[in-house]
């Protein structure tokens, strides 16, 4: 399988050797960056790494993704990378053979472990308004960590509790089908993401995974969190700055305006206007 990685970067200039240093010990063919008009010398340092350095307008995660996919049309598959984030050889080697073993699987993803050794949700059930008043209103923090993880450990109660599935993070021998992937790191098949025509550029970032996942799955691909891959991840230094809150809440109106009901898009955009 030919792979080519694709790096996005945005002011990810401290990053980037965190991203490119571990792709230089992974059997990619290629290796892309996408610098999105950075204000720093993020350029300068992807140049070190690859001379696949691409200039783009900042119009986005997904844009940008689907420029460098254009620029690497012999691939079999796309590794999407963030620039805080580094994946191991044998983690790699899991997700690949995860894609390679199940034709009908058109993305899969390592789970997601922070600095401090702990699990972040990099996969999930479809998106719902419950849920993310849920979180806005905090109410996950109420629950015991102990219990959090029982309570998504449960195939009773994650059969009748949708939601729950945000909470299973902990590595297992499984490859799981969910219905979507976190886009922080993830191995799509390059024929279904042209399938589908790449990620929808009307999403500026977050969310936009998501998107890609569900059309995935309309187009009768498959898509699976492999517990057995890890994935080291900073989350979100790129966007701290500018507001992690308000970014997030635009992609969210974005899904529910492409695939909710009409009660979802008043609740969505009741949580963007008036973000809590």
């Amino acid at each position: 399988m030919r792979i080519a990685a694709i790096v996005v970067a945005y002011n990810s200039a401290r990053d980037l050797p965190e991203s490119l240093g571990c792709l230089g010990a992974l059997p990619v063919e290629r290796s892309v960056v996408v610098d999105n008009s950075s204000a720093d010398d993020s350029a300068t340092v992807a140049k070190r790494y690859t001379p696949d350095v691409l200039s783009a307008p900042n119009d986005g995660f997904g844009a940008a993704i689907n420029l460098a996919a254009r620029a690497v049309p012999e691939a079999d598959a796309y590794l999407l990378l963030n620039p805080d984030c580094r994946l191991d050889p044998e983690a790699f080697a899991t997700l690949v053979a995860a894609l390679e073993n199940d034709p009908g699987l058109g993305v899969v993803a390592p789970l997601m472990r922070y600095p401090n050794g702990g699990y972040g949700v990099s996969s999930g059930s479809d998106p719902s308004m419950a849920k993310e008043w849920l979180a806005a209103l905090r109410v996950d923090h109420l629950v015991p960590a102990g219990l959090r993880r029982a309570l998504a450990r449960s195939a009773f109660l994650r059969s009748r509790i949708r939601m729950l599935a945000y909470l299973d993070v902990e590595p297992s021998a499984e490859t799981r089908a969910v219905e979507w992937v976190s886009g922080f790191c993830m191995l799509v098949r390059a024929s279904a993401f042209r399938e589908i025509g790449g990620f929808d550029p009307g999403y500026f970032l977050y969310f936009e995974d998501v998107d890609l996942c569900k059309r995935l799955r309309a187009a009768g691909w498959g898509v699976a969190s492999v517990g057995a891959s890890v994935a080291d991840h900073k989350e979100s230094t790129s966007t701290a700055a500018v507001g992690k809150n308000r970014l997030y809440r635009d992609g969210m109106a974005v899904y529910f305006d492409r695939h909710g009901t009409s009660r979802q898009r008043t609740l969505a955009t009741a949580l963007r206007k008036f973000p809590l």
